[in-house]
């Protein structure tokens, strides 16, 4: 027991002022990656747009007429797998 007491004096033990400045630098932390990750969404947003309307991907009636005119690979309708049987 002597031993256990002596190892809790040694302990270092952490003030108010202590706690505060550990929470506020993970405060100014988070607030930092909360802006970092609305500055990414808004460029990647920006990105997506541009090239969607370089490309004119929306805007492709040509693509829209070909895959009404063309087939279904198969109107049979599919069945549905069966369940083992239990084997024994």
């Amino acid at each position: 027991m002597a031993g256990k007491r002596g190892d809790e004096s040694r302990r270092r033990v952490m003030t108010d002022g202590g706690w505060q400045r550990i929470l506020r630098i993970m405060d100014e932390a988070f607030e930092e990656y909360l802006t970092g990750m609305a500055e990414l969404r808004t460029r990647v947003v920006g990105d997506v747009k541009r090239k969607l309307s370089d490309k004119k991907v929306l805007d492709r009636p040509d693509l829209e007429q070909a895959l009404r005119r063309e087939q279904p690979a198969s109107t049979a309708r599919h069945r549905r797998a069966r369940g083992r049987r239990p084997r024994g």
